[in-house]
């Protein structure tokens, strides 16, 4: 193989291991490419094979950006030079990569050399199968590349391909694969732990931060009893505004919290009338904050009801008024009825607010009959859920803006829409700043709750009343909404933690805030920014996503400036010394440090100095 004789003097290295392993791939997969068109199992067993090299050159990227810059480590493993690349040789770089290894070095060694030998062992087989074919050719009447010939060797590959041997040298090459990234992963979460731990002292969870989590609580049991309320829709969508309108929060977990929202009821195709949208306040208490709201509420909802029924009673009274001077000559026997009582009617109003049955059973259609009238901001319209923990109370929105509902825009279509317009203007630097504060204490607050998925992107947030009909709109970027799917009562909660996570990223819910943060900060989508640096051999893989976030995270060549770079960088590699686990009150607090405090301080001086 070529390029490796240039790292001979370093024998027993990493580096020429890492190298020379890397070429190995590429020499095994040449003769597969050949009979890709003969049969599916060699185009399988190709295919296959290149996944396995491409996870173990991706790993190979990842140890190798530890010591040297990302274009240094692309142009090692995917340049022209190849194995010839000066850095192969150096012998400062394989100091640098044992000690990163540590321990875990002679392990790692092993592995790779277990690596080459299967990668022989299939070369032996490619081989041993192109000289059978070559063979076969020549003693064979039948014209190369012409049906007979082709229907010959199509057959001899089946017949190869079917061998459990190659099988079993594949599975054991995806183990070993395995073990290599287990042991430099492991590697380098240890060397990032050990660096924040001597950086940065323990960390405790704040005030603050248990704020978040009595707010995400409270969201989280309010996404419950909206999937209780309504039995007639098994699937609804809600638009979740991020912000709270009001949080008045003391001790032992005592809140009382409101959210706003609109709501609409999916169809049996899935899809949702987003013109039908109804738009709504829940007020969420709990603890002691119940017990002191009760008799408030209690007041504000009766004098709700009283209002109600006086606008149910009025209209009727002027009919009768009406009926009466009409029906006094001809129709006596009408008067009859418009002149009993309205208890009756009074009583089934009553009985069917106070009770809230047909609330909680259709919520759907029970909350659009009572937001169609003219109800105040004050006036409550029912109760979604009362239990001993907590009291889910429902009223009108008080925004006119989003009760008068227009064309919801995702922030990425946004930001597409303005990385078009190039220099005819774009988003002021003070507003990104702020809708990348929000969308952190977003995270923060509803991490472990349905409303966020685990797996986000810009795509997954939207914005009311923003209609871009010319490039000279500026879009406004204030209270970004969730698109979210609530499950009726015989579904089970939309959390996204089913789905797969990032392969790469140690905690795909911050990944996905880091790549939405980078957007921003480059008004343009992932997808554009990406170079030739970030694919492999000029294509896309599941990895590709990974490599482009790292590399402009590192860059700092935007207008945020170094600081949110580096909030940023943390954020794709979760880098903060408490692990990985977003449940962790430490992570938790230390992603409040150095995530929302240092944004929080970028804003201010912003505003401060008068930036727009």
């Amino acid at each position: 193989m070529s390029g490796v004789e240039t790292v001979a003097g370093l024998a027993l290295g990493v580096l020429p291991l890492l190298t020379s392993a890397a070429e190995h791939y590429d020499d095994c997969l040449r003769p597969f490419i050949r009979y890709k068109n003969f049969a599916k199992e060699a185009d399988r067993f190709r295919n296959l094979l290149g996944i396995q090299k491409t996870i173990f050159r991706n790993q190979c990227r990842i140890l190798l950006e530890e010591i040297v810059e990302h274009d240094v480590a692309s142009s090692m493993l995917n340049g022209p030079s190849g194995a010839n690349h000066p850095s192969w040789s150096e012998v400062e770089l394989e100091k640098q990569l044992s000690h990163l290894l540590g321990n875990s070095r002679d392990a790692c060694i092993t592995t790779v050399e277990m690596i080459e030998e299967r990668l022989r062992d299939i070369e032996g087989e490619s081989q041993d199968l192109e000289t059978t074919i070559d063979q076969d050719s020549r003693d064979t009447a039948d014209i190369v590349g012409s049906k007979p010939w082709r229907r010959r060797i199509a057959k001899k590959l089946r017949f190869s391909f079917s061998k459990p041997r190659l099988d079993q040298t594949l599975c054991d090459l995806r183990s070993l694969n395995d073990d290599f990234r287990t042991l430099s992963t492991q590697t380098l979460k240890s060397t990032s732990l050990q660096s924040q731990r001597q950086a940065a002292p323990p960390v405790k969870p704040c005030q603050e931060v248990e704020r978040y989590q009595i707010i995400g609580q409270a969201s989280r049991q309010v996404y419950e009893a909206l999937g209780r309320a309504c039995t007639k829709h098994t699937e609804h969508q809600a638009h979740f505004c991020v912000e709270v309108e009001q949080a008045n929060i003391t001790g032992d977990h005592s809140a009382q919290v409101k959210f706003r929202m609109a709501y609409t009821h999916l169809t049996l195709a899935g899809s949702a009338d987003q013109s039908d949208l109804i738009w709504f306040v829940v007020d969420s208490t709990s603890g002691d904050a119940m017990e002191l709201s009760s008799s408030h509420t209690t007041s504000i909802y009766h004098d709700g009801l009283s209002q109600s029924l006086k606008r149910q009673i009025e209209p009727a009274s002027g009919a009768t008024q009406k009926k009466a001077k009409k029906s006094v000559r001809f129709q006596p026997a009408a008067l009859a009825p418009a002149c009993m009582p309205p208890t009756l009617s009074t009583a089934a109003i009553a009985n069917a607010i106070l009770s809230g049955d047909s609330m909680r059973k259709d919520f759907c259609d029970f909350i659009r009959r009572r937001l169609r009238e003219p109800l105040h901001a004050s006036e409550c319209v029912g109760v979604l859920d009362d239990t001993d923990k907590c009291r889910n109370s429902v009223y009108p929105s008080s925004n006119k803006r989003c009760r008068q509902t227009r064309q919801a825009v995702s922030l990425g279509q946004i930001i597409l829409n303005v990385s078009k317009r190039k220099n005819v203007g774009g988003i002021s630097l003070y507003e990104r700043l702020h809708l990348a504060k929000t969308l952190a204490i977003a995270v923060l607050q509803y991490h472990s709750t349905p409303w966020l998925r685990m797996s986000w992107r810009s795509e997954d947030v939207y914005f009311f009343g923003n209609e871009l009909a010319s490039v000279q709109d500026m879009p406004s970027l204030t209270s970004p909404h969730l698109n979210v799917k609530v499950k009726g009562p015989c579904g089970q909660l939309s959390r996204a933690s089913m789905l797969q996570p990032h392969n790469l990223a140690r905690n795909p819910l911050l990944f996905s805030l880091g790549v939405v943060l980078l957007e921003i900060a480059y008004t343009s989508t992932l997808e554009s920014l990406q170079s030739l640096a970030d694919l492999d051999n000029g294509r896309e893989n599941q990895y590709t996503e990974f490599f482009a976030a790292r590399r402009l995270a590192k860059s700092a060549k935007t207008d945020m400036g170094s600081s949110f770079h580096k909030i940023v960088e943390r954020l794709v590699e979760c880098d903060f010394g408490c692990g990985t686990d977003l449940k962790n009150p430490e992570l938790q607090a230390a992603f409040h440090r150095d995530v929302i405090c240092p944004l929080e301080r970028l804003e201010q001086k912003l505003y401060e100095f008068h930036f727009d």
